[in-house]
């Protein structure tokens, strides 16, 4: 079985026809699914990390009035008037800093005190619900987290510490934020001492870890790329995200919330901001994650595919085969028939459109053997009619001979107008009918137009007025035979309307030297009815397009075939170079510019 045969053919279309629109819907199904996805991830994690940046905002919050809640305590209040002096002021101290140390995610609770007198400071921790010694050692806090004003300062993640005070046994650092506030002496508002709470990272995790699956990670970032919280194995808290490529285009966003991706990833964010922290929620989904369910969906469309790929080939291949034998069958006769044995008996049993076909071909045969019996008469009768053919052919020269003596006769009757007018015509038939010359020169080419113009005239009297206008140097010009009569002609057909007013006709010739090479414009304006500008434009496409795709696009137009023709014989005979437009003329009107090389007469004609 060929390439070129019909079976073959046959199959790969059937198949073609099957497999093409399901693997198009294989396609478009797997797009429009990872798309669907992609969308409800993103609608559905920037639902989440809304939820959560609220629950982020009342935790904090929680936290930032726990650090405040030293200025409810009437007994602190006093001692930061009194100076923090008597024995009593110590255990007050660590009496607040206990009550505070309740909260279940609070680490540990440092005040330094650094006015209580001339030359004297102190320092307060309270770790686990212990007391620890205090020392005249004051710690010194960065100036980042330093608080100057009533406003607290949140300490990204970092491990824990003693603040300087020496302990007397183990100490276990653990991972905490810490909030720092300013303690000051009311009602002076003089600075006298810091507040910290260290707190642990469970509640972040917790609230943080609701908000993703297994295969997902989140991020808590303060706003310069610090690593607060990350639900990633062995990251270092306090640790700087600005390098990598996400952090860095998420914190140059100017939306609170949004979406991006980087790597093989999709990272969703929420900004989360308070008067005290700028923090940044993120969830980090991997694509392998995200458009996990649309794989299985592929694998399954593949399974699919294979199992209705081995059905139809099975089916194409029983089709075909179906289909084709009675024309394998029928080419047999055709073979034997062309071998010469012309009383085949074809043998015909389907009642199918090939089974007419050989019932047809069969018929076809009795008809060719009944009519070889009279070839020679007919072919007797055939040379006849020839003859007789022949006899009746009229030589277009006897026309022009014709009219040569018609119009003769014309002017020795005193009719001389009439000699005009047939030797215009006698005129424009030699030049139609010479076959010996395919390019002349614009000289030649006016003389038939003016001709053809002259009967025109003649018809339409003083409707018609005709202008030519042409450049010397232009008439040895060659172009194209029959180049400017189709132009006018369709002027005639389609645009004069004498009921109106007046025609004019102008045709006009132009040589630009200073093109490389010089060009020739021939120009063909009127005053008709002019076409649309959609008109226009779609002829015009049709002339810069190829000559065999725009004579199909063309249809059967008489006026877009003329335009078509002239156009082609123009490339063909001149240059490919050679252009031919239309452009409308005001007030009304059509104006038809051809453009061509300006060669020397001396070209050879084709």
């Amino acid at each position: 079985m060929g390439r070129s045969s019909f079976r073959f053919r046959l199959i790969l279309v059937l198949l073609i026809a099957t497999i093409v629109p399901i693997s198009a819907s294989m396609v478009v199904t797997n797009v429009y699914t990872k798309q669907s996805v992609r969308q409800n991830a993103i609608r559905e994690s920037t639902r989440l990390l809304e939820q959560g940046r609220l629950n982020l905002i009342n935790y904090m919050d929680s936290l930032n009035q726990l650090s405040f809640s030293i200025y409810s305590d009437s007994s602190f209040i006093r001692l930061t008037t009194l100076g923090f002096t008597g024995y009593q002021s110590e255990p007050e101290i660590y009496r607040l800093m206990q009550t505070i140390s309740l909260n279940r995610d609070v680490s540990q609770v440092y005040m330094n005190i650094f006015e209580r007198g001339p030359g004297e400071a102190r320092s307060f921790l309270v770790r686990n619900m212990r007391r620890y010694p205090y020392s005249d050692i004051s710690y010194q806090l960065k100036p980042p987290y330093l608080p100057e004003s009533f406003d607290a300062k949140v300490e990204p993640a970092h491990m824990s510490h003693t603040y300087g005070i020496p302990m007397s046994f183990y100490y276990a650092p653990e991972p905490v934020i810490s909030i720092h506030r300013a303690i000051f002496r009311i009602p002076s508002m003089k600075r006298i001492g810091t507040f910290s709470i260290d707190v642990r990272l469970t509640g972040l995790a917790e609230m943080m870890d609701r908000l993703r699956t297994e295969q997902e990670d989140v991020y808590l970032l303060d706003a310069g790329g610090t690593v607060i919280y990350s639900s990633e194995a062995g990251w270092t808290p306090g640790e700087s995200r600005q390098g990598e490529e996400w952090v860095g285009r998420m914190l140059a966003q100017p939306e609170a919330s949004g979406h991006l991706e980087a790597g093989q990833s999709m990272h969703i964010y929420e900004k989360v901001e308070t008067p005290y922290l700028t923090w940044y929620m993120v969830k980090r989904i991997p694509y392998d994650q995200l458009y996990q369910g649309a794989r299985e969906l592929l694998r399954i469309q593949f399974v699919i595919l294979a199992v209705l790929m081995a059905v139809v080939a099975l089916l194409t291949l029983w089709i075909s085969v179906r289909f084709t034998r009675p024309i394998k069958e029928l080419i047999g006769y055709m073979n034997r028939i062309r071998s010469g044995q012309l009383d085949v008996d074809i043998q015909v049993s389907s009642q199918d459109e090939i089974g007419i076909l050989a019932r047809h071909f069969r018929d076809m045969m009795g008809t060719i053997n009944h009519l070889i019996t009279q070839e020679y008469k007919l072919k007797l009768a055939n040379r006849t009619n020839q003859l007789k053919a022949l006899q009746a052919q009229i030589h277009p020269h006897f026309l022009y001979n014709s009219l040569q003596s018609i119009g003769t006769l014309a002017l020795q009757s005193g009719v001389p107008k009439v000699y005009k007018l047939l030797s215009a015509l006698a005129k424009m038939m030699r030049y139609s009918m010479s076959t010996g010359e395919t390019v002349v020169p614009l000289r030649r080419e006016l003389e038939h137009v003016k001709a053809y113009l002259q009967l025109q005239t003649q018809r339409f009297e003083n409707e018609l007025n005709v202008r030519y206008d042409m450049d010397e140097a232009s008439v040895d010009i060659l172009l194209p035979k029959m180049t400017l009569q189709p132009l006018v002609e369709n002027y005639f057909k389609h645009g004069f309307d004498p009921r109106h007013q007046t025609g004019e006709l102008t045709l006009s010739s132009r040589i630009d030297a200073e093109a490389s090479p010089p060009l020739l414009t021939l120009v063909i304006e009127d005053n008709g009815r002019g076409m649309p500008a959609e008109e226009i434009d779609r002829l015009n496409r049709l002339l810069s397009e190829s000559s065999a795709s725009a004579a199909g696009e063309a249809g059967a137009k008489d006026e877009s075939i003329g335009l078509l023709n002239v156009k082609t014989r123009l490339e063909l005979f001149i240059s490919e170079r050679a252009s031919l437009r239309l452009e409308p003329r005001q007030p009304a009107g059509l104006r038809v510019v051809i453009v061509i090389p300006a060669e020397s007469p001396q070209r050879e004609e084709a």
